[in-house]
């Protein structure tokens, strides 16, 4: 069934694009702050702690969530996929992703287990994200079924994301073993920072319109069955 709503895909295209516009210039004037000044603007630092596109993200993340949640709370008597213990999941773990942007807790788990490695929440993280996919496989099967295009850009979303997250980490991890002390490492962190920062703003915001036509014809569906 093609959505009853003629404009919200046009609109929510253009939509799409102005915000990745916004977060790739946000990359951008976070190197330039570093060309020109030494350092970041304290406000576009991408690797601060309640800076722009920190907060940014905490609020795509926490969308994520309340997409997920507003399914789950609004949505109840249907057979219409997903089911709503996923919509659970998936409301509690981007709800969390989103406080932990802001507070950072991924970075304080070193000092809890009482190690020196800042990269101890990596598998922890991974782990819990594969968990998700082999335990809610069926969910996953059943949306892509319902409409594919937009869990299309869900998937797309979501990749890019995680790409962002640990092939940065992990390019950081060689860069600086290879060549500790120089310039290099320096200026490919401040990259690294900015490619990873800026993939994790897109990857959301795929993701956020992926949802957002799932809803639509999920939407669509309910009323047509009314």
């Amino acid at each position: 069934m093609r959505s009853k709503s003629p404009t919200i895909q046009p609109s929510g295209v253009w939509l799409l694009w102005a915000v990745i516009g916004l977060e790739i210039s946000l990359g951008l004037i976070y190197l330039w702050g570093i060309v020109v000044r030494g350092k970041a603007y304290p406000l576009f630092n991408m690797d601060g702690q309640m800076t722009i596109p920190s907060l940014i993200q905490a609020l795509q993340l926490l969308i994520i969530g309340l997409i997920a949640l507003s399914l789950l709370l609004f949505q109840r008597h249907t057979s219409l996929p997903p089911s709503r213990l996923f919509c659970g999941a998936i409301a509690v773990l981007f709800s969390y992703g989103a406080v932990d942007e802001v507070f950072k807790f991924h970075l304080q788990l070193s000092r809890l287990l009482n190690t020196s490695d800042h990269k101890d929440w990596m598998p922890i993280y991974l782990a819990v994200g594969v968990s998700t996919l082999v335990i809610f496989h069926r969910d996953f099967i059943a949306i892509w079924r319902f409409y594919p295009k937009a869990i299309a850009f869900v998937a797309l979303g979501m990749g890019i994301f995680f790409l962002g997250v640990f092939c940065g980490e992990v390019v950081k991890i060689v860069v600086f073993q290879l060549n500790q002390g120089g310039l290099i490492p320096v200026v490919v962190e401040k990259v690294r920072v900015a490619v990873e920062e800026t993939s994790e703003l897109v990857g959301e915001s795929l993701t956020i319109y992926g949802l957002y036509l799932f809803v639509a014809k999920r939407w669509d569906v309910l009323r047509a069955k009314h």
